[in-house]
């Protein structure tokens, strides 16, 4: 068994752990919100095509070379890989599993989530403008 997977598995349990009590976002993306939801660290933009904000303090970034990069509050920071052709859009790498909705109203804001690639925890992401 390698030991990253099960680390990283265990790092997003414990992100989860503690949205378990607050409730998921609204889907009106216009209502401020608090910095507890907004990226854990800054990160350039540069090479970043789109960004996610997720539950529990965590932010995935599409980049123009095709992958994701997942950063969990605590500074962590994974890769995951598109999967050709998919659709809708999925990325995937490590034990996390990341999808993108395609988007469902005329501002073209997407919502997309970050899982476990077993299914069993998932977090809500919105399209960061």
């Amino acid at each position: 068994m390698r030991t990253l997977p099960a680390l990283t598995a265990t790092a997003l349990l414990a992100c989860m752990a503690g949205c378990g009590e607050r409730a998921a976002p609204a889907a009106d993306s216009s209502a401020p919100t608090s910095s507890a939801t907004g990226p854990a660290v800054a990160e350039s933009d540069e090479g970043v095509a789109h960004r996610f904000d997720c539950q529990a303090g965590t932010t995935v970034a599409v980049l123009d070379n095709g992958d994701a990069r997942v950063s969990l509050p605590g500074g962590e920071h994974h890769l995951l890989s598109q999967v050709a052709g998919s659709e809708p859009q999925v990325y995937t790498g490590d034990t996390l599993y990341f999808t993108i909705a395609p988007a469902s109203n005329d501002a073209g804001a997407r919502t997309a989530h970050l899982s476990q690639q077993d299914g069993m925890r998932e977090l809500a992401c919105s399209e960061a403008g």
